[in-house]
């Protein structure tokens, strides 16, 4: 959320540049982003139209002045209701592995509980009010906002509870002072999803290179394509049955899009720390030395692929893809000649990117395999209430 808002202030008619946005987001008041959340949850209308059940009733909508805020400019068009305005979930896994949270939370316990870190500018005491509310829960007012509660008090828990039910997978490491992680495992999991993952990456490679190469890609490839896209499409929304997990999925975007946020630039946190660098990596890394505690050894890659692994992930799962003859959507850069007017926009170089990064992560090649995986037809999902 935090990346789609600062886009939306740069664009017409505010035409701000990314620097300045940017700075006002890390400068405003914490109640300001806790209120664009809601606005955002709100205008997403996550259970469709009417009759069903709005986000906020016309009590709430007065108490808490939806037309006002610093953000109140720049929620999103109505045209887009039913399309999350946030990252896919996908990108808050990427860069929760880099152990930036982690790292940030000790940032925030050693400014809040002495001077070992120095004295904190202003713009860093502001940075931590912003934090602990986004990333650790403190005092916040807004019921969309809380995946906590007594029964699940855990943000980080209920994060992996999240990716384990989307993806299977777990985060690379335990909690901050290296014990096992304790969640709620769910029984139903996506546990074949890096396998259909991967296999779809490595047949997009095998398009690209053909694509390269000049030589064209057959009929048989882009069916391919298209059936195992087809199956992790059904594998994703079928944990999505009535909009399960959106909620969880907002607010880990806007978490993980606060600490990208947060290591973008030299930022003023950055900064008081003694961190400055030319990365994300770099100045994560020499935070984490302050603290005690190191990163992720790959998070330069984990960095590097979130933003276009969130625009795969949504194409894959949004079914634009509905047939063999769609399938170069996931890997061109340019609509083929003779494509009919409002085509949709092929994301080739994100796809190359997540390729690229995801096997530099992983340490998997990604170019060769052992054995492809047999493809059946996949068993659509029940209805989902306000699809698309």
């Amino acid at each position: 959320m935090i990346q789609q808002l600062i886009d939306r202030m740069m664009a017409p008619p505010s035409n701000m540049s990314r620097d300045a946005a940017a700075a006002i987001v890390l400068m405003c008041d914490p109640f300001d982003l806790l209120l664009h959340m809601e606005q955002v949850w709100n205008a997403f209308r996550v259970w469709g139209p009417p009759p069903n059940p709005q986000p906020a009733s016309p009590a709430r909508l007065a108490f808490l002045r939806y037309d006002i805020g610093a953000f109140a400019p720049f929620i999103p068009d109505p045209s887009l209701a039913g399309v999350p305005q946030w990252d896919h979930l996908g990108y808050s896994y990427v860069l929760e592995n880099t152990r930036a949270i982690q790292i940030l939370r000790r940032v925030v316990r050693e400014y809040r509980s002495g001077e070992g870190l120095g004295i904190p500018s202003i713009a860093t005491q502001r940075w931590l009010e912003i934090t602990e509310v986004l990333l650790f829960g403190a005092a916040n007012p807004l019921a969309p906002w809380l995946s906590t509660s007594v029964i699940r008090p855990d943000p980080e828990a209920v994060r992996r509870n999240a990716y384990w039910r989307l993806f299977g997978l777990d985060l690379a490491f335990g909690t901050d002072d290296n014990r096992p992680p304790t969640y709620d495992k769910a029984t139903h999991a996506n546990a074949s999803f890096i396998q259909v993952f991967e296999e779809l990456l490595f047949e997009l490679w095998q398009a690209i290179t053909n694509v390269r190469n000049t030589s064209g890609v057959n009929a048989s490839d882009d069916d391919r394509i298209f059936r195992i896209a087809e199956a992790l499409r059904f594998a994703l929304r079928a944990r999505r049955q009535n909009q399960l997990l959106s909620r969880e999925e907002l607010v880990a975007a806007t978490a993980l899009g606060w600490a990208e946020l947060t290591l973008s630039a030299n930022t003023p946190v950055v900064e008081d720390l003694v961190a400055n660098a030319t990365s994300p990596y770099e100045r994560l890394r020499m935070i984490g030395e302050r603290v005690g505690l190191a990163p992720h050894s790959r998070s330069s890659a984990l960095f590097s692929m979130a933003g276009d692994l969130s625009r795969f992930l949504r194409i894959v799962e949004s079914g634009v893809v509905s047939g063999p003859e769609l399938a170069w959507v996931l890997y061109l850069e340019q609509p083929p000649v003779g494509s009919p007017p409002g085509a949709a926009s092929p994301i080739g170089a994100s796809s190359r990117r997540v390729i690229t990064e995801w096997a530099s992560a992983t340490g998997k090649d990604l170019k060769t395999r052992a054995k492809p995986i047999e493809m059946r037809p996949p068993t659509r999902p029940p209805l989902l209430v306000g699809a698309r």
